[in-house]
Formats: structure tokens, sequence, C-alpha cells
């Protein structure tokens, strides 16, 4: 692949932790509160060792394989073209119906926070063109709009929780018995299914520049993006306590709502809400690129250019069509969406590298990362 169509491992890395923030809002502190109670915050924490392994396994996987593949083309060269295609067929499948659902609830959250009276369907037909127009202009320079994204919704996520900490309760979320972590073992489930987001990242690998390091920055970066997760928690749960936290919609906008000093800075809440729909670009774009890059894998084009807009307009038209209401629909993704996530995103790699080290792959040549 041409250098100046490449991006760095770390440019990787700020995509997916700014994409994650999306979804993370949606589903933290409610669905581990609701489950754990005020040992909800652990749930992050007790993800940690699966989402380090989950790294791990896909390191080990991408060093047995040829340097520029991609998890569509990983798929191929492991399993074979007819089983290989047919899992790809299923990423891609899983993919399109994650951001139909996602640019759904990412339209409704906008509509919920701030023009409660407009169309829905504008609003997604406008989400779907930007990250289409993004997708279009190339990873590279989607990779660049992501740093700066990240830059500003890091600060907006720094200030809300710094400016928060004065509402935090301890008793809301300690002290934390040896009889309460059972139930916040269980409280992990929905963040797996938020961590097997990240998967869908490893189709772009192709696209990584070699160099060294790449193993450890990505247990890095998972490392800290689990600690920012039990840090959001801590403060919405003691700001809110579990009990009204597993009711709301979205605590962590509830919360930046009450940051203001009378007279010198009030309504936070709107430019939080206003810089997380940069998260919710990052999320979507990254959901659109993997699944144009499933699609060039599976369908064998030379560039996933020209399946990104068909795979706009099927997450479009998913978005609008499929699901009556958003009770059935945020009922759906918290049922159904973390087992999809969970198995494709954390099983489907254990299982290439499995039978990859069972076939005794190896790459023919080096894939520009030191043995760590």
């Amino acid at each position: 692949m041409p250098r100046q169509s490449q991006i760095s491992m770390r440019q990787l890395l700020v995509i997916l932790f700014t994409g994650l923030l999306s979804p993370a809002i949606r589903v933290l502190p409610a669905e581990p509160a609701r489950i754990a109670g005020r040992a909800g915050w652990l749930a992050a924490l007790l993800a940690l060792p699966a989402a380090l392994a989950l790294c791990w396994v896909l390191s080990a996987l991408f060093r047995r394989l040829p340097e520029g593949t991609g998890l569509a083309e990983a798929a191929v060269l492991v399993l074979g073209r007819g089983l290989g295609k047919a899992l790809t067929a299923v990423y891609l499948l899983w993919g399109l119906f994650l951001l139909a659902a996602n640019l759904r609830l990412c339209g409704l959250r906008f509509l919920s926070t701030g023009y409660r009276n407009g169309p829905l369907g504008l609003f997604l037909i406008l989400f779907a063109a930007v990250i289409l127009w993004l997708a279009r202009k190339g990873l590279p320079t989607f990779a660049r709009a992501g740093e700066i994204f990240y830059l500003a919704v890091a600060a907006a996520l720094a200030a809300a929780l710094l400016f928060s900490l004065p509402q935090v309760e301890a008793g809301n979320w300690l002290p934390v018995r040896t009889g309460d972590l059972p139930r916040a073992g269980r409280a992990a489930w929905p963040v797996l299914g938020l961590l097997g987001y990240g998967t869908y990242g490893a189709f772009l690998m192709g696209a990584v520049a070699p160099g060294p390091g790449r193993r450890r920055r990505a247990l890095g970066w998972t490392a800290a993006l689990c600690l920012m997760l039990t840090a959001l928690q801590i403060v919405c749960l003691g700001s809110f306590g579990p009990g009204l936290a597993a009711r709301m919609e979205t605590p962590f906008f509830m919360m930046a709502r009450g940051i203001g000093v009378r007279g010198a800075f009030e309504r936070v809440e709107a430019v939080v809400v206003a810089l997380w729909v940069l998260a919710d670009l990052v999320f979507l774009g990254l959901l659109l690129l993997a699944c144009a890059s499933a699609a060039r894998g599976l369908l064998g084009l030379k560039s996933p250019r020209p399946a990104a807009p068909w795979a706009a307009l099927l997450g479009l038209l998913g978005a609008l069509l499929l699901f009556p209401d958003a009770f059935s629909l945020r009922t759906l993704m918290e049922c159904m969406a973390p087992v999809g996530n969970v198995v494709l995103g954390f099983l489907g790699p254990l299982l290439l590298l499995a039978v990859a080290a069972a076939r005794g792959l190896r790459a023919s040549c080096g894939n520009g990362e030191k043995k760590e």
C-alpha cells in the first residue's frame, strides 16, 4: 500500500478511543448500575483483563500474517477462501446492523438533548452524509480529523468530570463488599459488549504503517480507556446514586447539566453535547470504513472506496426502516448487541489465532514490529 494511504498505529488507536466514547455514555453507568448497584463502577476494571487479552490475540494473529493484512484478508488466509469469506460476510452483516442501529441512536440522542421537535429523518441523512464524506476523503484524512476530534472530546470529558467532582458523594459508590463482587462481575458484560466494537478497527489494520511497539501502544490505550470509563462511572454514580443513574437515559449529560457558576459560566451541557457529536461521527465513520473494508475483502475490490456509499446507504435505510420506536431499539441493543459484539469481537479473533497457530502460519516477511 502506498505510504500516503497509510496511517500510524497511534492514529488508529485514537480513532478507537474517541469513537468508543459515543456508545460508552449510553451504556455507562446505567447498565452496570442496574446489575450491580453501587458496585457497578468496577465493571470496566473487571473487563480490563479480557480487553488486554483481545489486544494480545489480535497482535499475535497479525504477526503471523503478511504486512498489509486486515481482518478480512486474515480470515481468508487463515480459514481458506470459502470459510474466510463466510466469516467476513458475517462481520459485514453485523457491522451494517450496528451502523444502522447506532446511527438511529445517535440521531435520537441528538434530538433529545437539543432539537426535540426536529425531523429525525433529516438528522439521520445529515449524519450519514457527513460520515460518507469523511470516508470518501480516505482513511488518512479521516484519521487526521479523528485526532482533532479526540482533543476536543477529551477536553470536554475531562472538564465535565473535573467540575462534577464537588457533586460526588462517596456513599453512592462505596463501600464495595465481598458480596457485591459477583454482581460486579456480571456488570462487566455490557462493558465487554462495548469493547467488542473495537475489533472492527482490525479491518483497518491493512492500512497501518509498520513500526515497532504496536502491541505495547494497543495495550496502553486499552488500559487508559478502561480507566477513563471507570472514572466516568464513579463520577456519575457518585453524583446521582445507582438507583437514579440506572433509570436515566444518559447520566453523563444530566451530570453536565449541573455544572456551572451563576454569573460566570453556565449551560456547560450544551457545549458537551455539541462536542460529543464529534465522537458520534468518529464512531459511525469507523463502522462505515470497517464495513467498506470487509466488503472489499468479500467482493475482491481493489479499494474500499466504491463500497463506502453502498454501506452508508444500507446503514441509513436500516436506521430509517428497521426500528419501529426508540424503546424497542434500546431494548434490542441492550440484549442483542453485547452478545454479537462479544462473539465476533472476542471469540472471532481467538478462533482465527487458534487456527493460524494449528496450521503453523508465519509471515513470510517481517511485519515491522520488534518482538516484545
